[in-house]
């Protein structure tokens, strides 16, 4: 009689569970009935795909314990990430990163470095969102990454610590601690941790110039190779606190700080040979950059119900501001006795400073039973001054050197206004929104006494439906038109050297690119999923590089071209092969497609790209598991470059302790060491091949405790 009340209750419970819907801030969903102490039980899967976005859950995969925020986002699905840190989704660049649903305001490089100083261990999950409805920034024309942070919303002291070593060419470690006190109406919260990464870089670039734009005769070949020791320390932390004023009315507000310093000691060398492999110059090159950066944001937000039917309004009001420092010196020895041409030090001081002002505003009125609006507002204002000074020795002395030399300052402002429309019926979900955003953008080169204007205003559409064809069948469509703005660091003119013979310099003539997206997709049973996607960009941004001969140096900048094509198709599946085994594979194919004039080619050859991850977790009894995660991605197009294939094996395993409450995890990434980055190009008279052995075999072992 007992076991029989007892598979009632869990019928019963079962059946509770599979007409709820709820979130929950854990990877263990517990669902509670009022029938004794019945509980079930449901795991999260490591990937979830939804009709917006795909959903990648870091606290539930091993193999990312005790990483970065950017090693997590090279594991997230459809994400590929450089080696300079640039992001790319389904294989187009152009991918704006929000936290905690705010969108950053940091550079493409001062991005890198927090997602680096960033610990895993942080990280709730990883949001994918193709085709953002006009509720979202416009910023992206691939489209958003939101990454959410762990905060626990339960009463009482409640918190985890954590710790880790890793082990690649240099060690790595990371320990921190999230404390969270709720009780009544207030609640405070906060997070340290503490990040030391060791990393160390293997480069080696080879270019040929050519005599004339056929490229049939060599005229000189140019070997360079570095060696990179790169140390990264950093000290973040995150207080605030939440008060409940009223039963419809909660606030909170929180001080985030990042501070951190990066330093890059390069030791190489750079051979110039003529067409006969004749010694032109033979010098040997040390690079010491160092960097630090202050970044505080203080924000304070809060929401308020009108009522029980769900009309609410959220507000934001957010202040940041970062200073970041970067002292440059830069040495090359010329060890070739027959060739008496010396090369001149460099330095350089680099100071930056950023403040971010925004304030945002959003009400959901749902009206009559199946209709909701959503409206708001959002403005933004930026201002970077970046008064950067480059010298020389020569003669003894350090002389200004008035070609790099700057005082750059960007000012802009964004203000932003949306309407979104919902309709729900038992099978039919539909959205539609517009969005508004009007730029005004100041350059002001103090140092040449130039200013640079320009204002305009666009619209931005977006459109999606979903249909329930039956209990275990889905259909989805999507449409949205976004933007991806030049940076200041995209439109500074001066140069940013990144040794002697190599330097990147901006393009203030760089318009916006705006992109149109598309897709449709079906899914069954949450199991197997489907998606067809088109993306065509006006105005991309590409990257070039030219030659200097007589200086052997090369530049680095970005044009516009006419436009671009991405398109492919993204298949998602997971499937439990055994009570212990289950896989979860994601296989796109793709092609970007590149129209334009680029240095005298009308078009840059396509590619049909492949990208397969497969991730496999083993339940190997109820406290041990383990994890094995396997991605190979075929060439592929990143612009003018066509990035060599690679492949990246990746293990874990896990052991709870201390009654569940504690947790040991091993993983190693990379096992093979067969995730480099290659890539190569020709355009005009220059070929160029640039090879990056990157220090991707990491062993980690890390330890977690939840109090």
């Amino acid at each position: 009689m007992k076991t029989l009340i007892t598979l009632l209750l869990l019928t019963i419970s079962i059946s509770s569970f599979s007409q709820a819907e709820k979130k929950k801030d854990s990877i263990i969903e517990t669902y509670f009935n009022d029938l004794e102490e019945v509980i079930i039980v449901k795991k999260k899967e490591t990937y979830v795909q939804k009709s917006d976005r795909m959903i990648f859950n870091v606290e539930n995969s091993i193999v990312s314990e005790g990483g970065t925020a950017l090693d997590v986002l090279a594991r997230a699905p459809g994400v590929v990430v450089s080696q300079d840190g640039d992001l790319a989704i389904r294989g187009q660049q152009g991918v704006s990163v929000m936290i905690d649903g705010k969108l950053t305001q940091l550079s493409q490089k001062e991005l890198a470095n927090y997602l680096k100083s960033t610990t895993s261990s942080n990280i709730k999950q990883i949001e994918v969102i193709t085709n953002p409805s006009s509720k979202y920034d416009a910023a992206g024309k691939a489209g958003i990454i939101n990454i959410v942070m762990k905060k626990s919303p339960a009463s009482g002291l409640k918190g985890t610590a954590f710790t880790n070593y890793a082990r690649s060419r240099k060690n790595r470690t990371n320990s921190g601690l999230n404390l969270s006190y709720n009780k009544d109406k207030f609640g405070i919260f906060g997070n340290y941790s503490y990040t030391f990464r060791g990393e160390e870089e293997r480069k080696l670039f080879n270019q040929i110039q050519y005599t004339e734009a056929s490229r049939q005769e060599i005229a000189t070949t140019n070997r360079q190779f570095t060696i990179t020791d790169e140390p990264l320390t950093s000290n973040n932390f995150k207080i605030g606190t939440q008060y409940q004023v009223s039963p419809k009315t909660n606030l909170e507000m929180y001080i985030d700080a990042k501070i951190g310093r990066y330093e890059n000691i390069a030791n190489g060398g750079n051979i110039l040979l003529d067409n006969n492999n004749q010694s032109l110059l033979d010098v040997a090159t040390y690079n010491n950059s160092k960097e630090n950066w202050y970044d505080y944001t203080y924000a304070l937000s809060g929401v308020h119900k009108f009522n029980n039917e769900g009309r609410n309004m959220n507000f934001d009001l957010e202040y940041e501001t970062s200073k970041f420092r970067s002292r440059q010196f830069q040495t090359a020895e010329n060890t070739d006795d027959s060739n008496p041409n010396s090369i001149n030090d460099r330095r350089g001081f680099i100071p930056s400073l950023l403040k971010v002002y925004t304030a945002k505003v959003d009400f959901t009125n749902p009206f009559q039973e199946k209709h909701t609006v959503e409206w708001g507002f959002k403005a933004g204002i930026k201002n970077n001054e970046n008064p950067s000074l480059y010298e020389y020795y020569e003669n003894n002395e350090w002389i200004v050197d008035l070609n790099s030399t700057n005082h750059f300052e960007y000012n802009e402002e964004i203000y932003a206004g949306y309407i979104n429309y919902k309709y729900q019926l038992d099978k039919i979900n539909f959205q539609a929104g517009l969005r508004s955003e009007y730029t005004a953008i100041v350059i002001d080169q103090k140092t040449l006494n130039e200013k640079y204007k320009s204002d305009y205003i666009k619209w931005f559409p977006s459109l999606s439906i979903k249909y329930d064809l039956a209990d275990n069948h889905s259909f989805h469509a999507s449409y949205s038109k976004r933007i991806n703005r030049p940076n200041q660091f995209d439109l500074n003119p001066f140069r940013f050297y990144n040794d002697p013979f190599n330097y990147y310099q901006g393009n203030p003539n760089l318009i916006p690119e705006i992109a149109d997206a598309a897709e449709i997709g079906y899914s069954w049973k949450n199991i197997v999923m489907a998606t067809l996607y088109f993306n065509q960009t006006k105005d991309v941004f590409t990257e070039v590089y030219l030659y200097n001969p007589e200086e052997n140096t090369t530049i680095t900048t970005q044009v516009n071209v006419d436009k671009s094509y991405n398109y492919g198709t993204n298949i998602t599946n997971t499937t439990k092969i055994y009570k212990w085994w289950s896989a979860s594979t994601l296989f796109n194919i793709f092609e970007n497609r590149y129209m334009g004039n680029t240095f005298n080619n009308d078009r840059i050859t396509p590619i049909v790209t492949c990208n397969l991850n497969v991730q496999n977790s083993f339940t190997i009894s109820e406290t041990w598991k383990a994890e094995a995660n396997a991605q190979y991605q075929s060439k592929s197009n990143v612009g003018i470059y066509v990035r060599d294939d690679f492949f990246d094996f990746s293990i874990g395993f896990s052991k709870q302790i201390l009654d569940k409450k504690g947790s040991i995890k091993l993983n190693i990434t990379d096992v093979f060491k067969t995730k480099n980055y290659n890539i190569n190009s020709a355009i005009g008279q220059t070929s160029i091949d640039r090879r990056y052995n990157l220090d991707s075999r990491v062993a980690t072992i890390a330890f977690t405790y939840r109090i």
